[in-house]
C-alpha cells in the first residue's frame, strides 16, 4: 500500500517484519535531516525562535525549536490519536513520561494510592511503578497476565476508592493482543467514578486502532513512532486530557512558565502538556518525527487497520493449517499489528529465518513474533511461511548455533 514510501532492505529479496521493534525509513527522512543541518547552519541559536516550516511549508504558520515538539503534537500526534488540539506534545522516551505521571502531586492523595496494572506492562512502566513506591507509598496492584491474555474481569474488581491510577498496554508486547474498546471504556468508566485516572501505554497500537482517546475517554495515552510510526527513536508522545491537571516534579526548566525568569522556585506553566517538558529538549530526532505518521495519515488509519487485519488473517490461516501455536487473539477486535506463534527453539527458528533474510525476532526463546505492515506484501509473507514450515517440518533451525549478534536486539 505505501510500500515505494519507504526505503527498503537489502538484498532485494530480503523481507523486514520487525515493525514492533524498529520501523522502516520513510524516504522523506533524509531531506528533513538535511533540512536540520541547514537550518543549525543558517540560524545558530536564533533556531530556538524561528525556522522554515518544513513540516508544513504551505501553512504559513511559525514554528521554532522551542515550541516544535508542541507543534508536532497539535498537527500530526492529535490526528493520528484522535485527540483535539492543545493536549498532546513529543517526548524524548516514555520511560521520561511515566516519570511525569508518577511524581505528579495530584495523582495521589489521602487514602487513594493504589496503582493497578498487569506484569505483562513494558518495564518503562512495571519497573518505574516499582521504583516510585518505597517513595510515595503506592500500594501496587500488579495482576498476572495469564496465556488467554489479561484478566479484564479481575482488573476490573479492583478499582476502588483506592485507586488512583490504572495503567494497561493497549497491546500487549509479548502477546500481540489490543484490548477491545469496550473494556478500556468500562475500565475508564469504574476509575472515573472513584476519581482515579487511566492511563494507557499505546506503543503498539499504531496501525492497530482506530478509536479515538476521546471516544475511549482515556485521561492519559503514551506510546512513541520508534515502532510502526516508522519515526525512530527520541520521538515518543502522551495526550493529557482536557481538564486533567497534572503537575510532575520531574518537569524541568523548559516546562516552567517563565523558564528565562530564571526564577529561585519553579512556577508551573499553564498548559498541562508543557510541564511535561524536562531540560533542553533533543531537537534533530524531532525533524524525522513524524514522516512515517504523515505516510499512514495519507491513506488512513481505516486503511491502514484493515491492511493489517487482512494480513494477520493470512497468518493465522498458515499457522493454523502448519499446526503451529498461535499466541495472538484470532479475534479481529483483539488482534494488533504483531503477530505472535508460540514455537520451540523461537531464537534458533528467528536465526534460521535471518540467515534467509527473513527477519523477525523472538521472546523467551519460545515466542516468534512478526508485524506484516504497510510495506509488506502477500508475496513476502508466503514465502516466510514456506521457510518457517519448511525449518518446523525438517528441523532446520535446529541446527543453527545460538543467535549472535552485536548486541541485543535480534
Amino acid at each position: 500500500m505505501l510500500r515505494d514510501s519507504y526505503f527498503l532492505p537489502s538484498p532485494k529479496h530480503a523481507v523486514e517484519l520487525r515493525a514492533f521493534t524498529h520501523g522502516l525509513m520513510p524516504r522523506t527522512v533524509p531531506q528533513m535531516m538535511h533540512h536540520f543541518v541547514e537550518d543549525w547552519k543558517s540560524f545558530g541559536v536564533d533556531a530556538w525562535n524561528h525556522i522554515p516550516n518544513h513540516w508544513k511549508p504551505e501553512s504559513g504558520e511559525h514554528v521554532g525549536w522551542w515550541t516544535l515538539p508542541e507543534y508536532l503534537g497539535d498537527h500530526f500526534i492529535a490526528p493520528l490519536i484522535g485527540a483535539p488540539k492543545g493536549t498532546c506534545i513529543l517526548q524524548p522516551n516514555v520511560h521520561w513520561t511515566v516519570q511525569c505521571i508518577l511524581s505528579s502531586r495530584e495523582l495521589l492523595s489521602g487514602t487513594r494510592n493504589k496503582v493497578i496494572l498487569t506484569d505483562g506492562e513494558f518495564p518503562s512502566v512495571l519497573h518505574s511503578v516499582h521504583q516510585w513506591a518505597d517513595l510515595l507509598n503506592i500500594e501496587v496492584d500488579c495482576i498476572p497476565v495469564t496465556k488467554g491474555g489479561i484478566p479484564r474481569e479481575q482488573i476490573v474488581s479492583a478499582i476502588d476508592h483506592r485507586t488512583a491510577l490504572v495503567m494497561l498496554s493497549h497491546v500487549g508486547f509479548t502477546t500481540g493482543r489490543k484490548l477491545p474498546d469496550s473494556f478500556i471504556y468500562e475500565v475508564g468508566k469504574k476509575v472515573h467514578a472513584h476519581g482515579g485516572l487511566l492511563a494507557i501505554d499505546g506503543y503498539h497500537s499504531i496501525g492497530a486502532s482506530t478509536a479515538t482517546v476521546q471516544e475511549l475517554d482515556v485521561d492519559l495515552y503514551f506510546g512513541g513512532l520508534l515502532k510502526e510510526g516508522s519515526g525512530s527513536s527520541g520521538n515518543a508522545f502522551v495526550y493529557i486530557k482536557n481538564g486533567v491537571d497534572l503537575t510532575p516534579r520531574t518537569t524541568g526548566w523548559f516546562g516552567d512558565a517563565s523558564p528565562f525568569d530564571f526564577n529561585t522556585s519553579p512556577v508551573p506553566h499553564p498548559e498541562v502538556r508543557a510541564r511535561f517538558k524536562g531540560g533542553t529538549s533533543a531537537i534533530a530526532s524531532l525533524y524525522h518525527a513524524v514522516e512515517g505518521v504523515r505516510l499512514l495519515l495519507s491513506v488512513g488509519l481505516r486503511s491502514v487497520r484493515q491492511d493489517s487485519l487482512s494480513k494477520t488473517n493470512y497468518c493465522i490461516d498458515r499457522a493454523q493449517k502448519a499446526g503451529i501455536e498461535i499466541r495472538s487473539s484470532l479475534k479481529e477486535e483483539e488482534r494488533s499489528a504483531m503477530f505472535v506463534m508460540s514455537l520451540p527453539q523461537a531464537h534458533q527458528l528467528s536465526a534460521y529465518l535471518k540467515s534467509k533474510h527473513i527477519y523477525t525476532d523472538s521472546r523467551k526463546g519460545t515466542l516468534l513474533r512478526i508485524a506484516p505492515f504497510v510495506w509488506n506484501t502477500k508475496d513476502e509473507l508466503e514465502h516466510t511461511f514456506h521457510h518457517i514450515e519448511e525449518a518446523v517440518r525438517k528441523k532446520l533451525h535446529l541446527e543453527m548455533p545460538p543467535p549472535i549478534t552485536r548486541g541485543p536486539v535480534t
